[in-house]
This record gives structure tokens, sequence and C-alpha cells, in this order.
């Protein structure tokens, strides 16, 4: 027996504190209804409860979101039912008219007509939901967050039912300029996030020359990542506008060649420059077979010969030079152009057009920015780094759907610089614009100025004591240690003054003007590279002589519309970054906005487009019948995982009432025997001590 120790009462009282942990235990689950109250009590399961937990409330708001976007797509399918049943009335009167010879039934029907124009447009935008239009093309999509994880959304689509959007043809589309030969390498085009690589000559089987540079070789490489990008490119027409007479025939048979049909033609110097014309255009149209090329008389001599393919292929032209020249055919100069094409997104949502560092968005034709969905439109070209100022537009160097455009005005013009020689007002984008806008009633194209963005390459480290941008002089402090941030951080110092921002572009400095004021830059030195921008003139060493850069001009209409130089000849039109062309898709492309039934013969004309612009509607219909089940099968999914969640979560959380209180039972005995084994450990010590004291003594 060990008297210094008294192991009983210490097993005893271990037993008990450890019946009292368990007693502890049972009825705190009993009391709180959970079997795991802190994380001691199931360290793994309170993580995957946790995870439960969050997973519950996600699947909750997701629901919400679900239903948020059903809301959206009945307010749509609402809108599309009453829409439809307007085409139907259209219809109808469409049909009393293409039967009648009544003047008074064809005016009644006219104006019921026109009032139900206003009526559908009024419904497309007015079909509101968070306070956006769903089908006037403002809000082509709508994301909705309808799973728990990242990347599980849904896309809703709504069509754009305006009565310009509604008819026969294709959408209306963002066109290319038509005045890059060069192929396309990759990264020089992004469209909406996705690089389009290179563009090859293999896809081009038509054109004499420059074939990897066509616009039929660049639609080839766009359409490969329409997947990705979701949007489809289509080949239009090669335009080549003509040069002005200028000189004489030599009455000497002569040969101009257009690719590779050598074409003889003989132009008296007796004859007037019409009728040279006339031989021209003839001789040329003989060969049409072979060439592919047609030509065109423009009517003057400032104006010439146009020549025209309507398949997008390369035009390759050359002259003999001795007896047939540009200037006495009237035929453009001898090089190879290039044809338009178009870009069009597949659900009507904006196009998205960038570059990448080092890329050469000039080779693409198009220009940087982000472009709305069924417009017409296209960017003149950027007339990248000038040391001299263009020649202002005046009257008659530009028409716009056979409308001359006005001179441009410095007035116009209250941002841009023109302390650098090569900088004016008058020839800047937004005089430009201003200029075109004053006849959008009249020509019904409409234009805006983009920002103007210099992206700059090649960064050389050097000695840089003071930048000169915009009039200002910036003391810059650069040397050969600094660093591309450096540089924009000593512009953007003066960005208040300037109307410039600077950024770093990895390999450069690309400056920002986003009001599309122009933008002249030069250094003390005149190295561009030192300050990021390569293509700055090595004599810009002053604020005088400042290289320029000009912001182009997107034009637009909501319909196709021609560009054209005006009595002034091609000359400054080109200079001015325009090309000759039909620019926004087809121009047989015809739209429920255009019609007019108010004879038996526009009423017939109408039924067709009627018919389609019901056949659009109800395809849209369909899209938001189809996108509704969707999102009903979400909203059960969500559901069903809410229910699966919770069930788990209660697996791991929630106690059980039969072994809990069993568990409390079996600790309150087990309190109750150690206590009485804890007193009688101790009453057994006493007895040894007891028996030690009677017999020693």
């Amino acid at each position: 027996m060990t008297i210094n120790t008294n192991i009983n009462a210490l097993v005893a009282g271990n037993a008990y504190a450890a019946a009292a942990v368990d007693y502890a235990q049972a009825t705190q689950r009993i009391s709180t209804q959970l079997r795991v109250n802190s994380a001691k009590d199931d360290p793994v399961g309170i993580g995957m409860a946790s995870a439960l937990k969050a997973k519950i409330a996600s699947y909750a708001k997701a629901a919400d979101n679900i239903n948020s976007g059903i809301t959206a797509l009945n307010t749509a399918g609402t809108a599309l039912t009453n829409i439809q049943t307007v085409l139907t009335a259209m219809k109808v009167l469409a049909t009393s008219s293409a039967g009648s010879t009544n003047s008074t039934t064809l005016a009644s029907n006219q104006a019921s007509f026109a009032t139900y124009l206003t009526s559908i447009d009024s419904i497309a935008n007015t079909a509101y939901y968070n306070g956006k239009s769903l089908l006037n093309g403002n809000t082509p999509t709508i994301k909705v967050q309808s799973g728990i994880n990242a990347g599980d959304t849904t896309t809703l689509t709504f069509g754009n039912v305006l009565t310009s959007a509604l008819g026969t043809g294709k959408p209306l589309a963002l066109s290319s300029l038509g005045s890059s030969t060069t192929a396309l390498a990759s990264g020089d085009l992004i469209i909406n996030g996705y690089t389009v690589g290179a563009s090859l000559s293999t896809d081009d089987t038509t054109s004499y020359a420059s074939n990897s540079g066509s616009a039929i070789a660049k639609v080839a490489a766009i359409n490969r990542i329409t997947s990705s990008s979701n949007v489809v490119a289509v080949v239009g027409n090669t335009d080549v506008a003509g040069t002005a007479q200028s000189t004489s025939g030599t009455g000497t048979a002569g040969t101009i060649t257009i690719n590779g049909t050598a074409i003889s033609i003989t132009l008296a110097a007796a004859n007037d420059y019409a009728t040279n014309r006339a031989a021209v255009v003839t001789a040329i149209n003989l060969n049409t077979g072979q060439t592919g090329v047609t030509a065109v008389d423009n009517g003057s001599s400032a104006r010439g010969v146009s020549l025209v393919a309507s398949d997008g292929r390369n035009i390759t032209v050359a002259f003999d030079g001795t007896n047939l020249t540009a200037t006495n055919t009237g035929v453009g100069a001898a090089t190879t152009y290039a044809g338009i094409y178009t870009l069009r997104s597949q659900d009507q949502t904006s196009i998205a057009i960038t570059s990448s560092v080092g890329g050469t968005l000039a080779n693409a034709d198009l220009a940087l920015g982000t472009y709305s969905a069924n417009v017409a439109q296209f960017s003149t070209k950027n007339l990248g780094a000038l040391t001299t100022a263009p020649t202002a537009i005046s009257t008659g160097d530009l028409a716009l759907n056979g409308y001359s455009i006005g001179a441009t005005y410095a007035s116009d013009d209250t941002a841009s610089d023109t302390t650098a020689a090569s900088s004016t007002k008058a020839t800047s984008g937004i005089a430009l614009t201003a200029a075109i806008n004053r006849q959008t009633t009249t020509t019904g194209v409409s234009a805006k100025v983009n920002s103007n963005v210099v992206a700059g390459t090649g960064f050389s480290a050097a000695a840089v004591s003071t930048i000169y941008l915009n009039g200002q002089s910036i003391t810059a402090g650069l040397t050969t240690s600094s660093t591309i941030a450096d540089v924009v951080s000593v512009i953007n110092t003066k960005t208040g003054l300037t109307g410039v921002t600077a950024t770093n572009n990895g390999s450069g400095v690309t400056l920002t003007a986003s009001d599309g004021r122009n933008i002249s830059i030069g250094t003390n030195t005149g190295v561009g590279s030192a300050i990021g921008i390569s293509s700055m003139s090595g004599t810009s060493t002053s604020a005088a002589l400042g290289t320029t850069y000009i912001a182009p001009v997107t034009l637009y209409a909501s319909s196709t519309f021609t560009v054209a130089s005006g009595t002034n000849g091609n000359t400054n039109f080109k200079a001015l970054g325009f090309r000759e062309g039909t620019y926004g898709g087809a121009s047989t492309a015809t739209k429920v906005s255009g019609l007019n039934i108010s004879t038996a013969t526009g009423g017939t004309n109408a039924l067709t487009t009627l018919a389609d612009a019901i056949d659009m509607v109800s395809s849209y219909q369909a899209q938001i019948g189809a996108l509704t089940n969707v999102m009903g099968y979400q909203t059960t999914t969500s559901t069903n995982m809410t229910t699966v969640s919770t069930k788990a979560y209660g697996d791991i959380m929630n106690y059980n009432l039969a072994a809990e209180t069993t568990a409390l039972a079996v600790a309150q005995t087990k309190q109750n025997g150690a206590m009485a084994m804890l007193a009688q450990a101790n009453v057994s010590q006493d007895l040894v001590t007891y028996l030690l004291k009677k017999y020693i003594n």
C-alpha cells in the first residue's frame, strides 16, 4: 500500500474530470441542438460545414440572380410579342397598298404605316430592365451569375428591333478603310480580346499581286477565330478613285496593265478629256472578264476614272509611262490597291478593336476603338507622324452620299495646340468632325472624333533635358538610367495643360488625348526612342518643330453610305485619310424604317421586307423562349443544390438527441461512480494512517 501517493484517489479524480467533460459536452449539444459548437468538437467537420454554409447562401443569391434574369427575359418577350403584332398590322397595310389604285387609301395606309413605325421604335426603346433598354441595341447582352463559381454565368442576348435594324439583308457593319495591302502579322489586329493570326497568300487565289495583304486574305484570317471573337468578316468591293486629268493623249497606242492584263488604248491629243475618259472606260470594260475590274467614268476631269472589283480582289495598275499615264487616262496611280471588308458581331454586341504591343493596326485598315453593332461605320486613315500640316478640307474635297461637305474651321477646335508648325486646328479630327456633322441632316452621315492614341515603341534610355508636348516645355531630367516609367511620370506632370496622358505599354510610351485633340511632341535631342516614341521625327528638337499626330474620325449612319471626292478631285481627299467606297455592309439591305407604302409599287416592295422583319422578330422570340427555359432549369438546379447542401450541413452540425441524452446519462453515472470511489479512496488512506499510529505507539 502506497502512503505518499493516493493512486486510487487520483484515478477516481481523473475519471470524475473526464466524466464532467462528457457531461458538459452533452449538455451543450442538447442546449444548442448542435453537434459542433466549436472547432475542437470536429476540426475537419467545421471546415466542411463553413464551406457548405457559404454555398447555401451563394445558391440563394444565384437563385435571386436567375429570377432577375427571367424578369428581363419576360420584359423583352412581352415587347417582342407587341412588336410582332404591329408588324403584322403593317404587312396588312402593305398588302392593301399593293393592290390599290385609290390615292386616298394609299395616303391613309401610309399615315397609319408611319404611326406603326414610331410605335415599334417606342416599344424597342422602352423595354426597360434596371434602367437599360433591352431591344434597341444599347444592351445586346446581360451576363447573369447563375452559379456559385467563377465562370458559372449565363449570357442573355437581346436583338435590336428598331425599325432601322429590322428587314431584309445582313445587319449594318464596321468597314475597313481599304487602304493597306500589307499582310497582317499575328498581333496586328485583336478583336474582342482575341488575336488574329497572319493573313496568308494561299487564302487569296484571285488577286494578281500582294495576295497576303488583300481583303480576301485578311477576312480569312479574321474568320479563323470567329468561334472565339464572335465576329464574322465579309469581303466587300475594291474601289480605286481616279486621278485628275491634266494632260492629253499622244495619239499613239499605249498600254495600261490591270491585274496583269495589258490593255491597248489610243488617246488623241485633239480629244477633250471626256472623250478620252470614255475611251479608257470602254477599253478596260472589254477586259473585265480577265481582270475582274470594271471602270466607271466619274464625269469630270478632276475625278477621272474609278476602278471597281466587286469580289474584293486587289487591283494592280501599271502604265507604259510614255503614251498612257495616270494624268491622261484619269485612272489611279500605278500601284496595288486593297479592298474593303466588313466586321459583324454575331450576337449584335459591340466590337472592340485593339492591337498588341508592337503590332501595326494600320495593316488591318481599322482604327483603335469599340464599335457599336448594327451601325454602318468606318474610321479614316491614321495619318501617322507629321512634320508638316496637311491641307485643310475645303468645299469640294469630300462628298458623302453625293452631298458636298463644306470647309473645316479652326474655330471648331478649342483644344488643339498650334505651337508646332505641323499642327493646325482646321486639320484636326475635331474640326473635321464638326464639318461633317454640319451636313448630317442632308447626308444622313454623322462623325465623331476618335481618341488620339500614339502607341510608341522602341524605348532606349538616353539623356533628355526637355520634352516639348502640345506647346508645353516639360523639364525631363532623363538619363541613360531612366526607365519608361520615368518618362511616363514626367509627361503626366503636365497632363492638365497638355490634355495628354502617358502610359507604359511595355515597349514604349502610349500618349492619349481622349478628346481627339492634336498631339505634337519633340525633345531637345530629337531622339524619339529616348522617350519611347520611335516614330517621332529626328527634326523635332523644339516646340515649334514638334511631330504631330492627328486623331482619326469615325463616320457612321443608320444605313450604308458612300464616300467620294468632291469636285476638287482626289488629291486632298486621300491626303486627309479618306478612301472612295461604300461603307457599312451590303448596299442592297432594305430596312423597315425606309419603307413607304404610299404607292402600289411601294406596298409590293414592302411585303418582302416586312416578311423578313417578322421572321427576325420570331427568331428573337425563339431565342428569348429558349433562354427562359434554360434559366428555369438553372432555378431548379440552384434549389436542388441548396437542399442537398443544407442536408449535408445538417449532417455535420446537428446533434443526435438520442445519442446525446444517452451520453448525458452515461456521463452522469460516471460522475457519481467516480465521486463515490474518490470518497472511498480517501477513507482508505485515513485507515492506514490510523493503524500506523496505533501499532507504532
